[in-house]
């Protein structure tokens, strides 16, 4: 029997002048087996229901309503293009060019005072973490890390600014150094950005992570999980290679991640201008007296 002929008398609740709109409603309603009937009045259409049924009615229609909104695109912060992955990228192949490989005379130097010696970091010398994010050890190795630090740290420079972005990726990048020796602790030694692009890409996706989950009643489509789920397949795909520090790059990841996830739980505000330009002067500054203190150890 059509549900429409249980309804003897009712109460209103739709009213709609779409023909297509009302026809939506109804069949809201049948698929919900609440028996109501279509007027018009006075140019008009009007769903009816009994009135036990308006409170089913209106939870279904609401409902439907819900589901029928449009998607809104929430957009990412983004400052516009920022210099800090071309920086990085300037800086370690400034550095390579400087001091050359391991195998040079001075290049010998650099890399014994400033590689990551799982050994000598876990009895003190801590500054090996972010010495060692500038030394590379042959050309193809530092061109990965170039165009790693062009796309992925150059991403958080347009999310967080240079100062900001920089401080950020050098902090996740020397915690996950710090994370790889103590997981080793002896007989491992590894040099390379590579820490640092893995430890951007994992900031990016802690922000993509708190930003998902915020606005997810805003329309975005997909788990707040995504992005981490990304950051794995790409360690995968480029991060996993028979010369690759494996360690290095999930404890870079995971320390971006964590890091990422705590500047936007926190809402940390982007500085202006001059707070920018402290962060990356911090930033350089830090790395330079690393490398002061690997000399003065050495």
């Amino acid at each position: 029997m059509d549900p429409d002929d249980d309804v003897v008398s009712g109460v209103e609740v739709r009213t709609t002048d779409s023909i297509a709109r009302a026809g939506d409603w109804s069949l809201v309603l049948h698929s919900a087996a609440i028996p109501h009937r279509i007027e018009i009045r006075e140019a008009a259409i009007v769903i009816v229901v009994e009135e036990a049924a308006r409170t089913a009615a209106l939870a279904s229609l609401e409902a439907f309503d819900l589901e029928s909104l449009p998607v809104v695109r929430v957009p990412a912060p983004d400052l516009g293009p920022s210099p800090l992955g071309l920086a990085l990228a300037v800086l370690i192949v400034a550095l390579h060019v400087a001091v050359g490989t391991r195998r040079d005379g001075m290049g010998a130097v650099w890399f014994r005072a400033g590689s990551a010696s799982a050994e000598a970091i876990v009895h003190g010398e801590w500054w090996r973490a972010v010495t060692a994010l500038m030394l590379h050890a042959d050309v193809l190795h530092l061109l990965g890390n170039v165009v790693g630090s062009l796309v992925f740290v150059s991403a958080v420079g347009r999310w967080l600014g240079v100062g900001l972005g920089g401080a950020v990726v050098l902090a996740s990048a020397v915690t996950g150094n710090l994370l790889t020796a103590y997981v080793y602790r002896v007989r491992h030694v590894s040099v390379g950005a590579s820490t640092a692009t893995f430890a951007a890409l994992g900031v990016v996706a802690g922000l993509q992570m708190v930003r998902r989950h915020r606005h997810r009643e805003r329309g975005i489509r997909g788990s707040p999980w995504l992005p981490l789920a990304a950051g794995l397949g790409l360690i995968v795909m480029i991060g996993s290679g028979e010369r690759a520090d494996l360690v290095a790059h999930l404890a870079g990841l995971g320390a971006g991640v964590v890091a990422g996830w705590l500047v936007a739980a926190i809402g940390v505000r982007v500085p202006g201008t001059a707070g920018q330009v402290g962060l990356a002067a911090l930033t350089l500054g830090v790395i330079a007296a690393s490398w002061l203190l690997a000399f003065r150890a050495f």
